[in-house]
């Protein structure tokens, strides 16, 4: 038994000799395994750190990404041209009006002291020497404040386009007045002229109206031609600027395409043949040619041309369409830039919408 204690002790003192050979403390702490650890390590002591908790593992930081460095500025929307907003110089502007009488063609453009009448007839039938006033048109010139006439074009000798060439003529023709028709004679109704000379358009005849460029383009045939069919119509092209208006009468013939295609290409106001009316006397291929951007119908009647004009199977797109139906019309220019407005009382010129420009 005393051997056994002794090799106890033995061990014990052989334990703590090795402690202090490894620099220790010399103290010696053996836990029990039966309870748990202390709270608080003992005095002299440095307390371990307690190892992070099993579970989610602690999140991997993430290096914010650098901005990309700023690239140019976003381009600002373009800003309109000046010359695009400004409002238009009251003297430069050519005004077209389309004066509404029912079911005939009146036209009226005024620039500067130039006047020049497009048909002006009336919707009545009673011949021309019953001297019908057509009160309508009457009213409307008089508001415009004109007082005078340089050039009346009548495009061919039927009531509801040349029934008030004489009256007109009383009212504003001088000496220096021209009255221009289809035939090589005056219409026998209106002779004599009341006022001015009369003079015959033919097809590729060139006029020069104050600032106003005139071409005619139909029709083809001229010898012998008396006037008195849709046929006959007079087809010319009103040029001031960039600006093309196209007048047709009653008619607009295949050959103006052949014989003159470049010139009515992409017409930018055309005035519809035959007031809309059926038969309509314009071909697809025509005026496919024409691809007017703005369509002026002379006439009170809602019929198949509404369709015509803007169906693509004839235009290949949808075109701006006015008429009559909505009361006179004021087409206004400064030979680039083009408004209309509907509805214009006589005496008024509101300058109204601006055309959009021709979508490709």
């Amino acid at each position: 038994m005393k051997k056994q204690i002794f090799a106890l002790i033995l061990a014990v003192l052989c334990l703590c000799a090795a402690a202090l050979a490894e620099g220790g403390s010399g103290v010696l702490v053996i836990e029990n395994p039966s309870r748990p650890a202390a709270s608080e390590a003992p005095a002299g002591t440095s307390r371990p750190e307690a190892p992070e908790d099993e579970g989610e593992p602690p999140p991997v930081p993430t290096e914010t990404p650098r901005p990309e460095p700023a690239g140019e500025p976003a381009a600002k929307p373009a800003q309109p041209d000046a010359a695009e907003t400004a409002p238009p110089d009251e003297e430069s502007l050519l005004r077209l009006h389309q004066i509404s009488i029912g079911c005939a063609d009146a036209y009226l453009l005024t620039v500067g002291d130039t006047v020049v009448l497009v048909d002006c007839g009336s919707d009545t039938t009673a011949p021309i020497s019953v001297a019908y006033r057509n009160y309508p048109l009457l009213e409307y010139l008089e508001g415009t404040g004109i007082d005078h006439v340089d050039v009346h074009f009548v495009t061919h000798w039927h009531n509801d386009h040349d029934y008030n060439v004489n009256v007109l003529g009383e009212l504003y023709g001088t000496d220096e007045t021209v009255v221009y028709g289809p035939s090589a004679e005056l219409y026998r109704e209106l002779r004599p002229l009341k006022a001015g000379t009369y003079r015959q358009l033919r097809d590729g005849d060139r006029l020069t109206i104050g600032p106003l460029d005139v071409l005619c383009v139909g029709p083809a045939y001229a010898e012998d031609i008396q006037g008195d069919r849709n046929p006959d119509s007079l087809n010319f092209i009103v040029t001031y600027g960039k600006v093309r208006i196209m007048f047709t009468g009653d008619a607009t013939e295949y050959t103006v395409a052949r014989r003159w295609g470049e010139e009515i290409r992409n017409i930018d106001i055309f005035s519809f043949p035959h007031h809309g009316l059926q038969p309509i006397v314009v071909q697809p291929y025509v005026y496919r040619i024409i691809n007017p951007r703005l369509i002026l119908i002379p006439s009170k009647v809602k019929g198949a041309v509404r369709d015509f004009a803007v169906n693509k199977v004839y235009i290949g797109r949808d075109a701006v369409y006015l008429s009559a139906r909505d009361g006179h019309m004021l087409v206004t220019t400064d030979g680039d830039r083009i408004w209309y407005a509907e509805g214009v009382e006589p005496g008024t010129f509101p300058l109204g919408e601006p055309l959009p420009p021709r979508s490709e």
